[in-house]
């Protein structure tokens, strides 16, 4: 660390403490929790100041300097900074986790671990016909609501003294993010799971299940038949995530890799807004028969009690430092028209349409 230019440095003394201190109390707020980085506690406070701007103010070298730099300057100040840096590079590697952000509609900061999920009925809402000079008919638009938990995660790793003494902070970082890509990928499981099995005790309101035509041979017909009925009952079906096997499956077929030209003889002009394609996303956690056709703008809900939290300890008998990571967060279902899964082992005949899309209902509306 070049310490002439922090002694310059308008950030000299209680400055950078203050600026970690204030990111600390918006994280730990107990009502309103906020995940802010260092990055934009410092741009809010400072003009849009950046960090990389900030580094080169108070002169801290990432690509150079250790974490024993930092801990060991002459100042206090800057060894305040090592769990931001983490921090940030953890949170990086959270927020890029390829699935959960996916599929999750929305994020709600809560307090408590017990959470209520509210939901409308919307089924007596239904337009009446109204003759000159009568009274409105009235429907009821019911309410309810569904409870569950959610819970805090965490892990911990430890840092020898070589690492700290010897290893410059931008390629601890490179490691730490890798780090943060495998507790998203923790929450990708997570997500997982209440897609579909739902978050209520015995799996209450998981996803149904949809068999094929032909147990064993899907084909592109299988898959278009929910696509149709989805997008009949208001969904919108543009998202798939199935394992490795049943992702060759799909993209071997021919309405997925077969390029065509020309026009036909007559055309049909499809006006119900029936999907062009889908996103796909390969995930370990199915199984090889399984593909979740998912709304992801309907499907989960992310409920955050506690921001990404680091801290540490030393631990002198066998000289490391101990990193801790923690976040408090669970999902729920929004509705439970939104996921579905079609199982390429199990007869349509058998496992056909749930009820939850009987068209009938859905859309087929009496008005008189």
């Amino acid at each position: 660390m070049n310490f002439e230019l922090f002694e310059k440095s308008s950030f000299s003394g209680d400055a950078i403490k203050t600026l970690v201190k204030k990111a600390e109390a918006m994280r730990r707020h107990s009502d309103t929790p906020v995940d802010m980085s260092f990055a934009e506690v410092l741009a809010m406070e400072h003009d849009g100041m950046t960090v990389d701007s900030f580094y080169e103010q108070i002169g801290v070298d990432v690509g150079f300097d250790t974490i024993q730099n930092l801990f060991t300057s002459p100042a206090d100040a800057p060894r305040w900074l090592v769990p931001e840096i983490f921090r940030d590079s953890l949170r990086l590697g959270y927020r890029n986790a390829p699935l959960w952000p996916a599929i999750t509609s929305q994020e709600q900061q809560v307090t408590g671990l017990s959470q209520v999920l509210p939901y409308l009925n919307m089924s007596d809402a239904a337009p009446k016909k109204v003759g000159e000079g009568e009274t409105f008919p009235v429907g009821t638009l019911s309410y309810g609501d569904r409870s569950f938990k959610i819970h805090k995660f965490g892990r911990g790793i430890k840092i020898p003294d070589e690492v700290q003494r010897y290893v410059a902070l931008a390629v601890v970082s490179i490691y730490l993010e890798d780090f943060g890509l495998k507790m998203g990928q923790g929450v990708d499981t997570l997500a997982l799971d209440t897609l579909i099995n739902g978050e209520q005790a015995a799996a209450a309101n998981a996803s149904p299940v949809i068999g094929i035509k032909t147990p064993g041979t899907m084909v592109f017909r299988d898959l278009l038949k929910l696509w149709v009925r989805l997008v009949r009952v208001g969904r919108n079906p543009k998202l798939m995530i199935c394992g490795e096997d049943t992702t060759m499956d799909l993209l071997g077929m021919t309405e997925f890799k077969a390029r065509t030209q020309g026009t036909t003889q007559y055309n049909l002009n499809v006006k119900t807004p029936l999907p062009q394609g889908s996103g796909l996303y390969i995930n370990g956690n199915l199984t090889d028969t399984h593909i979740v056709v998912v709304d992801p703008s309907v499907a989960l809900i992310k409920m955050n009690a506690v921001p990404l939290v680091v801290e540490s300890e030393r631990i002198v008998s066998n000289q490391t430092q101990a990193w801790y990571a923690s976040f408090t967060t669970g999902f729920a279902k929004l509705f439970d028209d939104s996921a579905f899964i079609i199982d390429t082992a199990k007869n349509y005949a058998s496992y056909g349409m749930p009820d939850i899309l009987d068209v009938d209902p859905s859309t087929l509306v009496n008005m008189d």
